[in-house]
């Protein structure tokens, strides 16, 4: 009975399952999409107009987001949804307000101090942040230790999350 030498095999297999990991992360994302060549093209619509998507828009970074932006992004889920969530959705009110497009409301000079004590904004007598207290029941917004860096993140999530849930894709079954 012969030997063979397998021991190239660990590092080739090994190899695989980083690459297969990396495309399935990166998908999830929605930094990488396989398109079969067979399927119509995807239409994208933002307001009343349709427009299709060809192959470079597809493989294109999201709505012109730079790889630090959509990098940033991914933490900023994670960290939204650690910190955030309990309250707030992008879209919907829960506790505190929908945080669709809060980018466009107040800059992130603005809502990096309201992130880490809101409750001293209020207290300041910050017209913007007594509205809002007010808005919502005079609702207190914890304190949240966060780095200038994790909150400009949580951000980035927020602004894409913005952008996504205003398009549709027509096209798909």
């Amino acid at each position: 009975m012969r030997k063979y030498d397998f021991a190239w095999m660990l590092p080739v297999c090994m190899l695989a399952v980083v690459l297969a990991m990396g495309s399935l992360l990166l998908s999830a994302a929605g930094l990488v999409s396989i398109v079969p060549p067979d399927t119509e093209p995807l239409a994208f619509v933002a307001g009343d107009s349709a427009q299709p998507l060809d192959s470079t828009q597809l493989a294109a970074p999201v709505m012109g987001f730079d790889s630090v932006t959509l990098a940033a992004s991914v933490q900023g889920e994670v960290l939204f949804t650690r910190n955030c969530a309990q309250c707030h959705a992008v879209k919907e009110v829960v506790v505190g307000p929908a945080l669709k497009d809060v980018h466009k409301r107040r800059s992130i000079a603005w809502l990096v101090p309201w992130v880490r004590n809101s409750s001293k904004m209020v207290a300041s007598g910050d017209e913007y942040a007594v509205k809002i207290f007010d808005q919502y029941q005079q609702q207190q917004m914890p304190s949240f230790q966060l780095s200038t860096k994790e909150i400009k993140s949580i951000m980035a999530y927020i602004e894409i999350e913005s952008i996504r849930s205003s398009m549709m894709v027509v096209g798909c079954p």
